[in-house]
């Protein structure tokens, strides 16, 4: 079995062997050269994930939009660890530094604005808007969100616009809190 190291994608052996070389992996858009061999199929990923999804689904059964409220607040959490001079690259910095995605590309001006490349949820993330369900778990818009209202004031709306092979994570400041 070949395991890709951003989303734990997985394809046996005899199906790898087969895809040419400009195949990428259909849930998070890397090469070949990011899947590595293991002879085991589980993952420990995958219980965790699947307890990801049902917390998702189900703030959003019992709240609807008013789970984004919930969640934000996650990011407040993760915001603490974050430097607050440079709030959106420090928050991009940390989740590659922990393989979330192979690549964040940040950029300030009237908006600020994380372009999430290879992210190891979009799969996940996808799964759960084709079934209608809006995703407020991203950890990187909720922290981002978080480290920008606690070093500027400002509280900020989250927009995500679809990507390739992730979200682009739009936040633009609306009001002082």
């Amino acid at each position: 079995m070949y395991v890709c190291r951003i989303c734990q994608y997985q394809v046996p052996d005899r199906d790898f062997s087969e895809l040419g070389d400009g195949w990428v992996c259909p849930q998070c858009g890397v090469g070949r050269d990011e899947f590595e061999h293991s002879a085991d199929s589980s993952s420990p990923e995958q219980p965790f994930m699947l307890m990801f999804r049902a917390i998702t689904e189900s703030l959003w059964k019992v709240l609807g939009n008013g789970s984004q409220g919930v969640t934000r607040e996650m990011g407040f959490v993760l915001a603490e660890i974050i430097d607050p001079e440079d709030p959106v690259k420090s928050t991009a910095e940390y989740f590659l530094s922990h393989g979330f995605a192979a690549s964040i590309e940040c950029s300030e001006g009237e908006k600020h604005v994380m372009d999430v490349k290879n992210c190891r949820f979009y799969g996940f993330c996808r799964s759960l808007e084709d079934d209608g369900v809006t995703v407020s778990t991203c950890p990187y818009a909720n922290t981002a969100a978080a480290a920008l209202e606690t070093s500027t004031g400002y509280r900020y709306r989250i927009r995500r616009l679809p990507g390739e092979y992730g979200h682009i994570i739009e936040l633009s400041g609306v009001s002082k809190k």
